[in-house]
């Protein structure tokens, strides 16, 4: 997992928080998507744009925790009909996201009344633009129990325990020990956590974007560790320790 905030433009760079974590909250999800090109004719195409689109909940939820939906791009709209309102300036400006991969403007449109804006990049990495930025902590709690629990599948079975179904949620005071950290990006070593029955280890580590993709070795990536994230597994509570 991976993590950078852009505070500037409320824009959080991922890898390993997927669309399914965000289904997994408890704060509303999206209920219409606008898919940003490339195109496809297996969907809908609003005739005013010539984009994808997706309306209604369950449409959106089911595209949302496919493979396809975690690799597309898209904006949530309030309401179905709103794209028809955009602007020609504001549809120009969309194609220079899906295009460029990066925004000409902030991707929060009036006409839309959009909450979110998600960018997958060609390097692997997520763009993804939250106009309330504090809501992003649930999904990343979200995605934290969701490694935590691929992490505990792979483990013997006396490691296992007890696995609840809704995880242990990450505290926002937990998440704020590392917010100074952001800007710069942390990344957590879920491949080489140290798991026992008592606690689940992982290490925050500071490493380039571009080596992210490498062999998760530590010397390899030329990470510098910046601390642990530890699960105490006898209380079901998380806290953070930095260097």
């Amino acid at each position: 997992m991976y993590v950078r905030f852009e505070p500037i433009s409320t824009a959080f760079v991922t890898l390993g928080v997927d669309p399914v974590d965000m289904l997994s909250t408890a704060s509303p999800n999206p209920r219409h998507l606008l898919l940003l090109p490339p195109v496809t004719d297996d969907l809908s195409i609003n005739q005013h744009t010539g984009f994808n689109v997706l309306d209604g909940e369950e449409e959106a939820r089911s595209f949302l925790s496919s493979e396809v939906g975690k690799k597309a791009a898209w904006l949530d709209v309030r309401e179905a009909d709103y794209v028809d309102d955009l602007l020609p300036q504001e549809i120009a400006e969309l194609l220079y996201l899906a295009h460029k991969k990066t925004h000409m403007v902030l991707p929060f449109y009036y006409k839309l009344q959009n909450e979110y804006a998600r960018v997958p990049l060609p390097s692997g990495l997520v763009t993804s633009y939250w106009r309330h930025p504090e809501q992003f902590e649930a999904v990343f709690s979200a995605a934290v129990n969701r490694h935590l629990q691929d992490i505990l599948a792979s483990r013997p079975f006396w490691l296992r325990g007890r696995r609840s179904r809704g995880g242990v949620p990450l505290p926002s005071a937990v998440q704020k020990t590392w917010q100074d950290l952001l800007p710069d990006g942390v990344a957590f070593d879920w491949p080489h956590a140290q798991v026992t029955g008592h606690v689940v280890k992982i290490a925050l580590l500071r490493v380039q974007e571009r080596r992210l993709f490498a062999e998760m070795d530590q010397d390899a990536l030329d990470a510098q560790e910046l601390g642990h994230l530890i699960l105490n597994r006898n209380d079901g509570t998380w806290q953070a320790e930095l260097n």
